[in-house]
């Protein structure tokens, strides 16, 4: 019953959501399925004993920076031989196969195996042991980079059904982004750009400012946490003289990193309004415009009281994903 259950869910979710069209290429058909959802290809006992464990504790752990734990992936979990043409639509599939053939624990992706827009990942390991040590041991390189395709693939879709605005942006800032739709209350300012839905129940922003770039000091976590509290709570005011901050109660997440070429400095972490009950998530990354000579700053954040806040907040990073600064002005 479990497996049919399953499978109605999937087929339900392919037919309602149909397929990821813009990522199609050649003959291949799209992947479908939700965003965020993982298929794993295992049998139902192997699933209960520790390496099947260990690889759902990995999926189901908690995605970072959210003020309630959500987990980083739905989780659907089918056996091989059930696993039909109709599962192949998938966008992202796990594939276990422990065998004494293989000399050691090994994991390896391969895109558009089965569709287009998908991901496959395989673990090939020698014992159930060895698997369930090397899943504990690489659980961030593993939802690292799931959760990486997937904002690529959001990205890819915002660049082409977005109404972001791109000329005023391009204009103001020097470079090009996109965002989801549905962002259409615009607040600008002298080097200051925000986007925002204005919904009391699923609020998405964007933010977009930029100071000049004197020093590589301005990447460190404490002057990105200073910087968004100064130009945000100037901007963004609420209700009893409120203002935007950046939440003390848990210390912002810090990493840099590089997407497509060009690197960044990221915060990730609650934002929460001086003297309301406000707050949510949020995901700042700031970077060097060459071209101007400006660090430019996007911030996204969300608000949702009482919901489930991580689709929200997925769909607003696939915006980090589209941001583009060409080699010379133009």
């Amino acid at each position: 019953m479990k497996q049919l259950r399953v499978l109605f869910a999937f087929t339900i979710l392919a037919l309602t959501l149909g397929s990821c069209n813009n990522f199609s290429s050649g003959w291949m058909s799209s992947s479908s399925s939700a965003t965020n959802e993982v298929l794993t290809i295992i049998g139902e006992a192997e699933w209960q004993e520790p390496h099947g464990r260990a690889l759902f504790d990995v999926l189901n752990s908690p995605m970072a920076g959210m003020p309630q734990n959500e987990a980083n992936f739905k989780i659907l979990q089918i056996d091989p031989k059930n696993f039909t043409n109709t599962f192949k639509m998938a966008r992202n599939i796990i594939e276990v196969d422990v065998s004494n053939t293989y000399s050691q624990t090994k994991m390896s992706s391969e895109l558009n195996k089965y569709a287009s827009g998908q991901v496959v990942l395989t673990l090939k390991s020698p014992d159930k042991e060895s698997l369930e040590n090397y899943l504990r041991e690489n659980q961030s390189e593993l939802v690292d980079y799931l959760v990486r395709k997937e904002l690529e693939r959001i990205g890819q879709y915002l660049e082409k059904e977005s109404a972001t605005p791109k000329t005023r942006i391009r204009n103001t800032f020097g470079f090009e982004l996109s965002y989801p739709k549905g962002l259409s209350n615009i607040t600008e300012d002298n080097n200051f750009f925000w986007a925002t839905n204005n919904s009391g129940e699923s609020r998405q922003d964007v933010t977009i400012f930029s100071i000049p770039y004197t020093s590589e000091s301005v990447f460190e976590k404490d002057s990105l946490i200073a910087i968004r509290n100064r130009v945000l709570g100037k901007h963004i005011k609420g209700s009893f003289e409120s203002q935007m901050s950046t939440s003390t109660k848990f210390a912002p997440e810090y990493r840099k990193l590089e997407i497509d070429g060009l690197f960044r400095a990221e915060l990730r972490g609650l934002w929460e309004m001086t003297t309301d009950m406000m707050g949510g998530p949020f995901v700042m990354q700031a970077f060097v415009n060459e071209n101007t000579n400006q660090v430019i700053f996007v911030d996204v954040l969300v608000y949702a009281p009482e919901k489930k806040k991580r689709n929200l907040m997925r769909n607003l990073e696939g915006t980090f994903y589209t941001i583009k600064v060409s080699d010379s002005e133009q």
